[in-house]
């Protein structure tokens, strides 16, 4: 999470450093002063008094140039400041990257980049539940893996899509009633900027009352392990009535995935 905001801060400063350098206007290196006489401004450029009716622009273009002047350097130092937590990070992942691959497989490191749980994510395997004999549904997506309904296939495309590495059914063991129990959350994601693991439930059958009870029950369980809706559970629904909305996947996966 820390390292998404960091990246966040740094795109989010190098725009408004872009912004601003775009809209500098090229004031002269003119100086500008004001005082307020009975409730109103007055203003002096270069110590002569101009009308801020006639020279507005003028005026706003000098007050914007001065705050520009100031805020520039501190976003630059605020980017240096950024970027180098940032090589830490990736000095810090090195260290065992560097090691003889006889030490490596002795022991696991503290510190994973996301590049290794991406890819340790990718390679691991797990079984999805399997298929009853009588569902003669074939839904398959992009890449090749067969799924439970048309909407899931959408969910599935739209993640390989994005590229965002995912895994259908994938086991998950919690805690019910103090004791482990299996669950099969339709889709385990990795975020591609932080890795961290998300899970996605597609709810698909809102309007039936069994199916609608027994989908509470899971978001309890969820809940009561720690996993919370909004944070660690990202949830797609619909009804007989009421489709599968597409663009609220793509938010999703912007928001939560990458």
């Amino acid at each position: 999470m820390i390292r998404k905001i960091l990246l966040q801060e740094l795109q989010k400063y190098e725009a408004i450093k872009k912004v601003i350098l775009s809209q500098r206007k090229n004031t002269k290196g003119e100086t500008m002063t004001c005082r307020k006489i009975h409730g109103h401004f007055q203003y002096c450029i270069d110590r002569k008094y101009v009308s801020k009716k006639k020279e507005i622009h003028r005026i706003r273009d000098i007050a914007r140039g001065e705050y520009q002047n100031k805020i520039l350097p501190l976003i630059d130092g605020y980017l240096l400041q950024l970027e180098d937590i940032l090589k830490t990070e990736k000095k810090l992942y090195a260290v065992y990257e560097q090691m003889h691959e006889g030490k490596q497989v002795l022991f696991e490191p503290d510190v994973v980049s996301v590049a290794k749980k991406l890819q340790d994510f990718s390679n691991a395997t797990g079984e999805s539940l399997p298929f009853s004999e009588n569902d003669r549904t074939e839904y398959v997506t992009r890449r090749g893996e067969r799924v439970r309904s048309k909407s899931e296939k959408i969910i599935a495309d739209e993640l390989d899509r994005n590229g965002i590495p995912y895994k259908y059914e994938k086991p998950l063991l919690l805690q019910v009633d103090n004791q482990l129990k299996e669950f099969h959350p339709d889709f385990t994601a990795m975020n591609i900027t932080t890795g961290e693991i998300k899970y996605i439930e597609h709810l698909g059958m809102m309007d039936n009352p069994n199916y609608y009870n027994n989908a509470l029950s899971k978001l309890d369980v969820y809940e009561r392990n720690g996993l919370m809706i909004g944070r660690d559970i990202m949830l797609l629904h619909e009804s007989a009535y009421r489709p599968l909305n597409t663009r609220v996947i793509q938010d999703y996966i912007q928001e939560f995935l990458m």
